[in-house]
């Protein structure tokens, strides 16, 4: 599915169009990611800063991620959905959280990152590279 692809947040407050393809599609499977997604891994998708365009309110919260870097969380202050992250490693990039896409049937992850952390129940799909680490 080519771009451009909109997204939002669980109560609209928060939209989103982002114009280019994804640098990079992984499930992470680090403890701070199950912790904020509630589940046994995050997705977590690379995009140019300047490809994604944001409407409405947004809220930081900045945590210190299990690489030693800061990570600055950007998410809707009414419903509480996380949109994006600000990753310190990549000044030009953001880390959309792919969920939050209005069409999720394409997404398919490249790679399971911090497999040393992840839930022995989940398997890891074929065609999925998984690491130890981060990529």
């Amino acid at each position: 599915m080519p771009a451009p692809y909109s997204g939002g947040c669980q109560c609209g407050a928060v939209r989103y169009v982002l114009t280019a393809e994804p640098a990079r599609l992984v499930a992470c499977h680090c403890r701070e990611c199950q912790r904020q997604s509630g589940s046994a891994f995050g997705m977590s998708m690379l995009v140019k800063r300047d490809s994604l365009s944001v409407t409405g309110t947004t809220k930081r919260f900045t945590r210190i991620a299990d690489s030693g870097n800061p990570n600055t969380g950007v998410f809707c202050p009414e419903c509480g959905v996380r949109i994006y992250h600000i990753p310190a490693y990549a000044p030009d990039m953001f880390v959309l959280k792919p969920g939050t896409l209005d069409d999720t049937r394409w997404l398919r992850p490249e790679y399971f990152v911090w497999m040393k952390s992840a839930q022995g129940w989940v398997p890891v799909p074929d065609g999925v590279k998984p690491l130890q680490g981060h990529t």
